[in-house]
């Protein structure tokens, strides 16, 4: 079918915030290993992916479609766009807000249009909140966090 709405011509960076991104996954575009992303968690790169959720959620957003392997997604065209990985959670899929707010500072201060989060926790602190407020209002960053995941 033909996609009720098409991709512009100005390429996105989006930033994934989650347990890190398979680098060698045959879906998924690969990264600069040593600009592609970042990890606050010792020991562990943004470029593995011990976990496989942040790798699935980078696939929804940007498999590669037309290569006749495996999956597409919604962004199939790497022309389009580009990543950047901030691995907010570790790679048992556990973290911290301060691992998850130091993975996406890092998104904005790598140029990311949109930061996708799907986070499971409580409810996010106002520290937090401020800090997503602020990227939104004043650096013109759209942010998308899941619902729903707490169980």
């Amino acid at each position: 079918p033909t996609p009720r709405l098409q991709q512009g011509s100005t390429s996105i960076k989006v930033c994934v915030v989650d347990t890190g991104y398979d680098n060698d996954h045959i879906d998924l575009p690969e990264l600069d290993p040593n600009t592609g992303g970042f990890s606050p968690y010792e020991g562990q790169s943004w470029s593995n992916d011990g976990h496989g959720h942040g790798t699935h959620c980078a696939g929804t957003i940007g498999a590669m479609g037309g290569n006749d392997k495996g999956v597409t997604s919604v962004n199939p065209d790497p022309t389009k766009f580009s990543f950047y990985i901030g691995k907010g959670l570790t790679d048992s899929g556990s973290g911290s807000s301060s691992g998850v707010m130091e993975a996406v500072q890092k998104c904005v201060d790598a140029q990311a249009n949109i930061i996708s989060m799907s986070l499971g926790g409580g409810a996010p602190t106002n520290a937090e909140l401020e800090q997503y407020r602020e990227h939104y209002e004043d650096d013109g960053v759209l942010i998308i966090a899941a619902a729903g995941n707490g169980g």
